[in-house]
């Protein structure tokens, strides 16, 4: 069995635990020996070489600098105010529609509060799923009931698409 070039690496460190049993090996084992050799000679040749000056700072690329306030693009920040200002418009023009569906709610414990949450929410998606909204006719066009519900849901996958892909805008705006 010959040694392995980490044995003889670690014996030319000074790093080895097992010395006694190297330098046994390579008195007996002229192949082990000729490798060390092979290695002592590598060693003193590139400790022979001269130090030669890098023309570029690799360590530069590396070094963590001060973070500055990361200012998104123009035209993303004025997608996002545009986007903004259109939700609150929508708010606005929602809050009457829903002030009218629903019942202020007024009751001294938590759970009777609770309880009316509940039972209004089950009557209010009741009478939202029996709701169709108007439906103009059109005399070449075919026409399909639309019930609120269906808007609503539609509404809230869109708005979750909206949320997702701000989300990737500017996840994708921080990594460049």
């Amino acid at each position: 069995m010959h040694l392995t070039d980490e044995q003889l690496n670690e014996y030319l460190d000074n790093a080895s635990t097992e010395r006694a049993l190297i330098e046994t090996h390579l008195d007996s084992c002229d192949e082990c020996a000729a490798r060390l050799s092979t290695l002592q000679a590598l060693f003193v040749d590139l400790d022979s070489l001269p130090e030669v000056a890098l023309s570029t700072n690799l360590a530069a690329r590396f070094k963590p600098r001060p973070s500055l306030a990361p200012q998104l693009p123009r035209w993303l920040t004025l997608t996002v105010s545009l986007q903004a200002a259109a939700a609150l418009v929508a708010l606005i023009v929602a809050i009457p529609f829903f002030s009218v569906m629903i019942p202020q709610i007024e009751t001294p414990s938590f759970t009777t509060w609770l309880f009316e949450i509940q039972s209004l929410w089950t009557s209010w998606l009741d009478a939202l799923s029996n709701y169709q909204l108007p439906i103009t006719q059109f005399p070449n066009l075919t026409t399909y009931p639309v019930e609120l519900s269906t808007l609503f849901i539609a509404l809230a996958i869109v708005s979750i698409f909206w949320i997702f892909g701000n989300g990737l805008l500017l996840r994708n705006q921080n990594r460049n």
